[in-house]
């Protein structure tokens, strides 16, 4: 018998569960609290990097994410002044390129699409799950319910999936990383970028300024400084002036790409992570992927990736259980297959973010020295481990940790 696989949450991850779901032959659902046009939109662009291009590869879409996408080829870090601190060659780790970064609402829309009409139902606020005579009763605040035989909760950091789960748990708050990240998309036209980069981020003192291409000519942005966790938010109308500020001292091209954004275009929002409950994060029938389980910090690029690799690895697990009566035992190998390859990407995001964050002089001076003597090759094989990454199609329990 097939299983049916409810999912909830219709960002990245459980999109892609949906579209793995469909192409592995099992019945699904999908449910997105939030309308169709909040769901397929998004702020700034997302860089899908080799590993989880090679979950696109398996399914089919990996050609349409670069032609709508910018291929990510050479980039690193520089100082504030724009001198290299870090440049990568992707051969090293032997790839043609990275990956590819493209829009968010782009990448949204694309995924959306890719599914089967009737799938995906907006305006479905989950609510709680009940387990009867081996099915799960999935309940929303509209009164509605629907019936199947796993749940999903692809539903973001603040998950209701992880909470209705743990209904008789005290559950850790994520974990404040102590920085805020600001998003959004420029107009690069006039902007005097080296060619050769498709990608750069810039270092300064507790703050950090990056730009990468996402297709047809655009560019989008992203930057992080350290404020206290209690600090207010920035005023609508604000923003732009206040990165002004927080980037007077950074050389061209930082200051230009400000001058570029369009208020109303600018993205704030704090940065928190969390690790995965151990040894297992689901429960019965019930599993979490993506930020749900294990949000990371984005300073390697990973958070949307790990919940692509999640959801591709769900699915084949749920493909290949013998046995409907054996569910609730697949998805507990599926979240300890999972967690040391995630406890690497969280453990390698906190380091990187930690170094970006450094505000004492003399520590950001030795960090740049560090990384200017640090030759090319040794720097890109530090994540060989990541982008060696390659979905199987299978789940075993012996396979390694990426």
């Amino acid at each position: 018998m097939t299983p049916k696989v409810i999912i909830i949450g219709g960002g990245i991850g459980g999109l892609t569960c949906a579209i793995a779901c469909v192409q592995a032959g099992l019945e699904v659902e999908l449910y997105e609290k939030r309308t169709w046009e909040g769901m397929v939109s998004g702020p700034g662009g997302i860089f899908i990097q080799r590993n989880a291009m090679s979950v696109y590869e398996k399914l089919g879409l990996a050609k349409a994410l670069y032609e709508k996408g910018g291929k990510i080829k050479k980039g690193g870090f520089s100082n504030a002044q724009g001198k290299p601190l870090y440049i990568n060659s992707p051969e090293f780790v032997n790839c043609s390129d990275l990956g590819v970064c493209l829009g968010r609402p782009v990448l949204q829309k694309l995924l959306y699409d890719a599914l089967p009409s009737g799938i995906v139902q907006t305006n479905k606020k989950f609510v709680e799950v009940k387990e009867k005579e081996e099915k799960i009763e999935v309940c929303f605040e509209d009164g509605d319910t629907t019936w199947g035989d796993v749940l999903v909760g692809a539903d973001g950091l603040y998950s209701q999936v992880r909470v209705s789960l743990n209904a008789d748990k005290v559950l850790d708050p994520p974990v404040y990383s102590g920085m805020r990240c600001w998003r959004g998309y420029f107009n690069p036209e006039g902007i005097n970028f080296n060619p050769e980069y498709t990608w750069m981020e810039y270092w300064g003192k507790g703050d950090r300024l990056a730009y990468f291409t996402i297709g047809d000519g655009q560019r989008s942005f992203y930057a992080f400084d350290n404020v206290p966790l209690e600090s207010p938010r920035s005023q609508p109308g604000t923003r732009k002036s206040l990165l002004r500020q927080l980037f007077k001292h950074y050389s061209s091209p930082v200051p230009q790409i400000i001058e570029a954004l369009e208020e109303t275009d600018i993205y704030e929002d704090n940065i928190y992570d969390r690790l995965p409950l151990t040894p297992v994060w689901g429960k019965n029938r019930v599993t979490l992927i993506g930020d749900a389980a294990h949000p990371v910090q984005p300073s390697i690029g990973q958070g949307g990736c790990m919940a692509i690799e999640d959801a591709y690895e769900l699915v084949y697990s749920i493909k290949t259980c013998a046995d409907l009566s054996q569910l609730a035992q697949t998805l507990r190998q599926f979240e300890q297959y999972r967690t040391p390859r995630i406890t690497q990407v969280f453990e390698s995001s906190r380091q990187i973010s930690s170094l970006g964050q450094l505000e004492n002089p003399l520590s950001c001076q030795v960090r740049n020295w560090i990384y200017r003597l640090t030759p090319t090759w040794l720097g890109d094989l530090q994540f060989k481990w990541l982008f060696d990454y390659q979905p199987s199609g299978q789940y075993s329990a012996s396979r390694g940790n990426g």
